[in-house]
């Protein structure tokens, strides 16, 4: 190999020599520039990955203890442990549960005593229902079916409409029973209704004519 080609070959090796040395100078400076925030990044995903299946174990756990819960609860009602796991491992399935009971008690201190307890609007709505209904208040029926989001709104109008009647004021009550939409599920029972206001109104008007005569005897049960 002649002199030229040798001092060519050196300058190729040493021109290499030097782009791995900028290359290598190049990659430390990115590392100390970027080093904390990709260890950072590494260590999120991996605490990500690792708190996801905490997460899922964890809702797996309280899930089989919830139901274990409501089971004892079907069986004892007045289990106070089960009760209190229900509530700290599934508050909406422990809402569902206080609502069931109030049911079964059918009582207005049951579901007065749960009303503000229930997170859920749903249960909550029907809680207000339930409540105007046991109580008879017409009042309260009435603000109830006029609010927003009233689920049993024509139950409320209809059971407002029996009040009216069974108070004598048939105007009224034929009034609120017009409220119900036609396509209503309700209507078979607005018709007893409307058939009851004629009735109470032949009844009162055969008192008048005899007053020996007692009134014609009227139970209608909305199923409260």
């Amino acid at each position: 190999m002649s002199l030229k080609e040798n001092v060519q070959a050196i300058k190729e090796e040493l021109t290499a020599e030097e782009q791995f040395l900028e290359s290598a100078i190049k990659s430390e400076r990115f590392l100390k520039k970027y080093k904390k925030p990709i260890i950072a990044i590494f260590s999120l995903l991996v605490i990500a990955f690792v708190s996801y299946n905490v997460y899922e174990y964890i809702k797996e756990s309280n899930l089989k203890a919830a139901n274990e819960a409501y089971l004892t609860l079907l069986k004892n009602p007045n289990d106070s442990k089960a009760l209190e796991t229900l509530k700290s491992k599934n508050p909406n399935l422990y809402m569902a549960f206080l609502f069931k009971e109030a049911v079964d008690k059918n009582s207005i201190e049951a579901f007065e005593k749960i009303l503000n307890a229930l997170k859920d609007p749903f249960l909550k709505n029907l809680a207000l229902y339930q409540i105007a209904a046991l109580k008879e208040d017409k009042k309260a029926l009435e603000n109830y079916a006029l609010s927003e989001g009233a689920v049993l709104k024509d139950f409320a109008f209809l059971d407002e409409a029996y009040l009216l009647l069974k108070e004598g004021k048939i105007k009224e009550g034929k009034e609120k029973l017009k409220q119900i939409p036609l396509t209503s599920p309700l209507q078979g029972l607005v018709k007893n209704l409307n058939h009851y206001g004629v009735s109470k109104i032949e009844s009162s008007n055969n008192q008048n004519k005899d007053t020996k005569e007692a009134p014609k005897s009227i139970n209608f049960n909305i199923g409260n």
